[in-house]
């Protein structure tokens, strides 16, 4: 009974959360960024299928060109005594559909420092929300 009921609790748990929405991927992506963390980053990000770049790996370019931007935003994150929480704000959603939005959060570093992120936009590929770059 006891395994049944800790089985249960997990499982509402988990339905409860949702775990792909517009600010969770938001938040996600721009802690990634504070903490140096490339491999999020990329897997975060929406890159559409495109014929056009004849054979070139997109996430490998993306990743060599944000390396510099994560290095600054970690810097950024430990000069300030590291990240505490990053928090959302309602979601602006930018069609009927309601598969593309706009995302403001506000960074919360350690020592109090805010600093507010604005207008990260997203879209739902595939069934899941990630950073629309475009």
């Amino acid at each position: 009974m006891k395994f049944l009921s800790v089985f249960l609790l997990a499982f509402m748990v988990t339905a409860c959360s949702n775990n792909d929405s517009p600010e969770q991927v938001a938040e996600k992506f721009i802690s990634a960024i504070y903490k140096g963390d490339s491999d999020t980053v990329i897997n975060l990000i929406n890159f559409p299928k495109d014929d056009d770049n004849k054979g070139m790996d997109m996430r490998m370019f993306v990743k060599s060109k944000m390396q510099e931007a994560l290095q600054r935003g970690k810097q950024f994150a430990d000069e300030h005594g590291g990240l505490d929480k990053v928090e959302s704000e309602l979601v602006k959603y930018t069609n009927d559909e309601k598969n593309m939005a706009i995302v403001s959060t506000t960074v919360i570093f350690k020592d109090a420092t805010k600093k507010e992120e604005k207008n990260i936009s997203v879209i739902k590929a595939d069934g899941k929300w990630l950073i629309n770059l475009k």
